[in-house]
């Protein structure tokens, strides 16, 4: 169910202004709204820069410390802990910053020296230092590139002419070089080898032989390596301080947001506007009585053409699938929550799609493992669930098609690899019901918008014709199946063109709305996926059994064939739980969900205290669920 909203306006004195953000940022009661003359707290530029260079130390510390198993538990504080600030995060910050420092001047004068070096290199042949390198009275000298396609022509041409060219070192910029020229007619000889791609180019005056700089400089860089060493030695020394640094970073990031909440000030008083959940105002005055029992608290509902922020309520169950209907769009605040009936049909028709009693008991174990180890919260932890949940009915329904780990053993209903045509049947009847129950949904929201006779119209009509299309495949059910198909039919031919103003639109408008046939056709013919997920994994797994089987014929091969079972198995169950989730997905958001639902809620987001790293207990998180955290239930 969707949550009524109620709009808060709260009047306090100044001096009571902090204590009653952190009051409500505890009880994550709040959504602000940023009204026209609101100001905020001075400070939030500096305490996100803050923030942003913590999380960077701590992205360094993390590079070189050893890091938290996958599934080693999440750390905690009480809320007392949290909100008593210490220097013990902020003294850590300090000395890894100070650690970073010294890696950056370590790194920045490797970077120099190799800079140096490479400029350096092509240089060694010459043999000495280079600021001797220059001309004479009777000699110009000239260092630079050739290109190696043209050198041969360029040394001949040289040699021949009495001149003379020492080749180096080859570089990316091409061959090392040095021309020497008499000075008598140097212009012409150096213009002709310019035209043969000569390059000049000027060199460091260095003081020694550049192969002593180099080696030289090669001692400090291997120097500064060992700087760099020490760093992160140093570095992997505070690993086990991390989480002071952590409760650094949440207890800046709930400051933060503290300075962001918007307010009208006066002199004495600051006055907050914002959401919060109907059902939750009690605890809310609650929290603000636990500051000062000086303000003024105005409760009213929202106007017309005002939007608040959605939320929902379920039980713990439906809860867990309230993530399928969130990851499409919120639904609106004025409208219905389709996860209390997404969410049933989501949990049988994964089951179908999986198919296999055993897969599901692989599925349930690791799982329940999984959830137990690692805790897993939010909205990763409402998935896990999901898919934790949709065990169970996976089990259910391998045990009615009698498949186990690819193999069929007495099945209830029916095999579906034996009778694929029973399989699509029931697929398709299956996703006449899920359409059916979204377009009833439909009805009920059309009566509370005042349109009930729009619903007979637009949602039973389609009900009745699509049902009388289901009979008449039945022989007995014919004579019935005409009468619904032909009252339907006429229904929707004479009421889906009534709103148009003439005649001649009012039977264009039933004509085109006799059309959609098509388009009701097509979204049941979608779930012959369920059909084909099922096959899949029954059929791979057959395979992997009969790959095994095969190798099965001596000692060896039983150990292969154990492998083969064991990957083979691991790999499809994987591939089938993927599928399904993506399958099962898509027939909610597009075939299930086009039948009246429309999304685009805004998400309620109170001002909450910051959790990322360390659970903060006693302090609420932000409530758009009664089971937002994915503790075992």
């Amino acid at each position: 169910m969707i949550v009524p909203m109620k709009k808060i306006t709260l009047t306090i004195l100044k001096e009571d202004q902090s204590d009653m953000l952190e009051s409500l940022q505890k009880g994550a009661h709040i959504m602000f709204i940023d009204e026209e003359g609101a100001i905020t707290e001075q400070g939030v530029e500096k305490t996100s820069a803050e923030i942003q260079n913590s999380e960077s130390m701590l992205r360094l510390l993390n590079n070189y410390s050893k890091k938290p198993g996958f599934f080693e538990n999440k750390p905690s504080v009480t809320y007392s802990e949290f909100s008593q600030k210490t220097n013990k995060g902020e003294d850590l910050l300090n000395q890894i910053e100070s650690i970073d420092s010294k890696l950056q001047g370590h790194n920045s004068t490797i970077a120099s020296l190799e800079a140096e070096n490479s400029q350096l290199r092509p240089w060694i042949g010459i043999g000495a230092p280079l600021k001797d390198l220059k001309s004479s009275k009777s000699v110009f000298i000239q260092p630079g590139f050739l290109q190696p396609e043209t050198q041969e022509e360029i040394i001949n041409y040289l040699r021949v002419n009495g001149q003379d060219i020492q080749i180096l070192e080859t570089v990316p910029e091409g061959i090392a070089c040095v021309v020497y020229l008499y000075k008598k007619g140097y212009e012409e000889y150096l213009n002709y080898i310019k035209d043969l791609g000569f390059t000049e180019t000027t060199v460091p005056q260095t003081q020694e032989d550049p192969l002593v700089i180099i080696r030289n400089n090669n001692k400090k860089i291997e120097q500064e390596r060992v700087g760099i060493k020490e760093c992160k030695e140093e570095l992997s020394k505070y690993g086990t301080s991390r989480e002071d640094l952590e409760l650094f970073i949440q207890q800046e990031e709930s400051k933060k947001r503290r300075l962001q909440a918007p307010y009208i000030s006066t002199i004495q008083t600051a006055t907050y506007q914002g959401w919060a959940r109907s059902d939750r105002i009690e605890e809310l005055k609650q929290d603000i009585n636990s500051v000062t029992d000086i303000y003024d608290l105005e409760i009213t509902d929202p106007e017309k053409d005002e939007i608040p922020p959605t939320v929902t309520k379920n039980n713990y169950f439906l809860a867990q699938f309230e993530t399928i209907t969130d990851s499409f769009s919120l639904p609106k605040f004025n409208s219905l929550d389709p996860a209390p009936v997404a969410g049933p049909w989501y949990w049988i028709i994964y089951g179908m799609m999986m198919g296999d009693a055993g897969y599901g008991a692989v599925m349930t174990i690791a799982l329940f493992i999984f959830r137990k180890l690692k805790k897993p919260q939010g909205e990763f932890g409402k998935l896990v669930n999901v898919l934790y949940y949709s065990s169970y009915t996976t089990i259910f329904w391998g045990i009615l098609f009698g498949s186990y780990f690819g193999e069929t053993f007495h099945p209830i209903l029916f095999n579906p690899l034996e009778a694929p045509i029973y399989m699509l049947i029931f697929s398709l009847i299956i996703g006449v019901l899920q359409l059916f129950s979204g377009m009833i949904l439909k009805m009920v929201l059309d009566y509370k918008e005042g349109h009930f006779i729009d619903g007979i119209y637009d949602q039973l009509s389609w009900m009745v014709l699509i049902t009388g299309i289901g009979f008449y495949f039945i022989a007995s059910l014919r004579t019935i199946a005409i009468v619904m198909i032909v009252i339907g039919a006429l229904t929707i031919l004479f009421t889906a063109g009534r709103d148009k103003p003439s005649f001649f639109g009012k039977i264009l408008g039933g004509l085109l709305g006799l059309y959609d046939i098509t388009s009701y056709l097509s979204d049941v013919l979608s779930y012959s996926r369920i059909l084909a997920l099922g096959l899949a994994t029954s059929v791979v797994g057959m395979v992997m059994n009969m790959l095994a089987g095969m190798l099965a014929t001596n000692f060896f091969g039983y150990i292969f064939a154990a492998l083969v079972f064991l990957v083979g198995h691991v790999f499809n169950i994987v591939l089938s739980m993927l599928s399904a989730y993506v399958h099962d997905s898509r027939l909610q958001y597009i075939e299930f969900f086009n039948k009246f639902y429309d999304g685009g809620g805004i998400p309620f987001k109170p001002i909450e205290i910051d959790q990322r790293y360390i659970d903060v207990i006693g302090a609420d998180l932000s409530q758009g669920s009664n089971a937002v955290k994915g503790d075992l239930q």
